[in-house]
């Protein structure tokens, strides 16, 4: 599966996606396993997009819905920095480098 999570020692949870978020497919596993923390109780999420080259604008919408549900009960979503590349770019044009915060690895997480 492209997409994997993984709990963190500062207790929030990694999302790595390592494949492109640029089919209708992909962004449902997205979908799926943002839910699936969200009815989790999670409240703190980090998006790990180092394997994505390309995201089209279903992957973008999933970020943003999921962003504004963690929001609404006090969670926060995080990008997993650095962002390189096209997703950067994006990241930047978008403003999601503002609305999302940064997370820096801390170890092994």
């Amino acid at each position: 599966m492209p997409i994997s999570t993984k709990k963190t020692s500062d207790g929030k949870v990694i999302v790595k996606v390592d494949s492109d978020l640029d089919t209708i497919e992909l962004a449902a596993s997205f979908k799926d396993a943002l839910q699936t923390l969200y009815d989790g109780g999670e409240s703190e999420v980090v998006l790990d997009l180092d394997n994505v080259r390309l995201i089209n604008s279903n992957g973008i919408g999933k970020i943003l819905m999921f962003h504004k549900r963690f929001a609404d009960r006090g969670g926060q979503f995080y990008y997993k920095s650095p962002l390189k590349g096209v997703v950067k770019d994006l990241f930047e044009t978008l403003l999601l480098t503002k609305l999302l915060k940064e997370y820096k690895s801390v170890g092994g997480d």
